[in-house]
């Protein structure tokens, strides 16, 4: 981060006062801006015993399989965004169930969570991605 989002002044990266952990905070109007972890969404859409997987179309990881998974946009809940996810990747109609797994990947400052899903019918199809 280089400049301020509220009066476009740069930043500096240091421990504000009362802080514990180096913030970006701007040299201008002293706002400090949190870098926090990016919540990634998905679902195991399922069908009798099987399981639905995408194959990536885009970088990153192009060629790869993987479960319908992206990241959450704000104002969606998180089954919002894993059905939207699995939609925008399959094309695939599901009832949402309950959360499988909560992955933290502190890494790379992501946290990841799985739903179980169910397909409705046999109809999806390719997303662009």
């Amino acid at each position: 981060m280089k400049f301020c989002s509220e009066c476009g002044s740069t930043v500096v990266l240091r421990v504000p006062s009362g802080d514990n952990l180096p913030r970006y905070v701007c040299s201008g109007c002293g706002a400090v801006h949190y870098l926090n972890p990016k919540m990634v969404v998905g679902c195991i859409p399922e069908w009798e015993d099987r399981i639905l997987l995408c194959r990536r179309a885009i970088e990153p990881k192009y060629g790869l399989w993987t479960l319908p998974a992206g990241f959450m946009e704000n104002g969606e809940t998180t089954l919002e965004g894993a059905a939207r996810e699995t939609w925008e990747e399959a094309g695939a109609h599901i009832e949402m169930g309950g959360l499988y797994t909560l992955y933290n990947l502190p890494h790379i400052n992501q946290v990841h969570l799985m739903f179980r899903a169910r397909l409705l019918d046999l109809g999806f199809q390719p997303g662009v991605e």
